[in-house]
């Protein structure tokens, strides 16, 4: 029987992207030109000194010529696949610990991302990087009814991905484990029809 299993993400607590190396790199130049102005009085009409000085743009040029580059390519994961979320009717198991849903007060999904999904806009902590996803930038917060707060990232390998198991997360909105609106959201609907049928499915539960 096939079971539907979404990975575990785990991040690094820190990675060397290009991004972090170009401000490496930049950085490294500033106090190269630093000193040998002011430790060394290397003249700034000096060759070796005016090619420094012109230096810390290469990333952005290098940045320049990979974004007018047809490339289909992605960000770097920056940690690791291990383990997997399973979502039952009656449970919730992740990796090897199972949440039964009646000790499960509230399900919440943070973040809108999948893989492949494009960045046009990157923050200064991407800002050299490749603009398709790996579809890590997800999170499942369950708040269980002895106060603990569990949070896991995972990966969705498309934008409807949860649709595939569109039976289970309408039993959860049904057993009032996740809102409608959250419901909505989650399975990507968008029209009024199935709107209206999701509240239907409420008052004749």
């Amino acid at each position: 029987m096939f079971v539907k299993k979404f990975s575990i993400y785990k991040p690094y607590s820190f990675y060397w992207t290009r991004t972090y190396r170009s401000y490496a790199f930049i950085l490294a130049v500033v106090l190269l030109v630093l000193i040998l102005k002011f430790l060394f009085g290397v003249s700034e009409s000096h060759p070796a000194f005016k090619a420094l000085l012109f230096a810390p743009i290469l990333p952005f040029v290098y940045w320049v010529a990979l974004s007018l580059t047809v490339r289909n390519s992605y960000k770097p994961l920056k940690g690791k696949l291990e383990g997997h979320i399973v979502f039952r009717n009656d449970a919730i198991i992740i990796a090897d610990k199972i949440y039964p849903l009646d000790d499960i007060w509230n399900i919440e999904f943070e973040g809108i991302d999948w893989l492949g999904y494009e960045h046009w806009t990157r923050g200064l902590s991407e800002k050299f990087e490749d603009s398709f996803s790996q579809g890590v930038d997800n999170t499942l917060v369950l708040f269980l009814k002895d106060k603990q707060i569990i949070k896991t990232r995972f990966q969705k390998l498309d934008e409807y991905e949860f649709r595939e198991i569109e039976e289970v997360i309408l039993e959860y909105y049904l057993k009032d484990k996740i809102s409608y609106l959250h419901t909505v959201e989650v399975l990507g609907l968008s029209k009024q029809d199935e709107w209206s049928r999701l509240k239907e499915l409420k008052l004749n539960s």
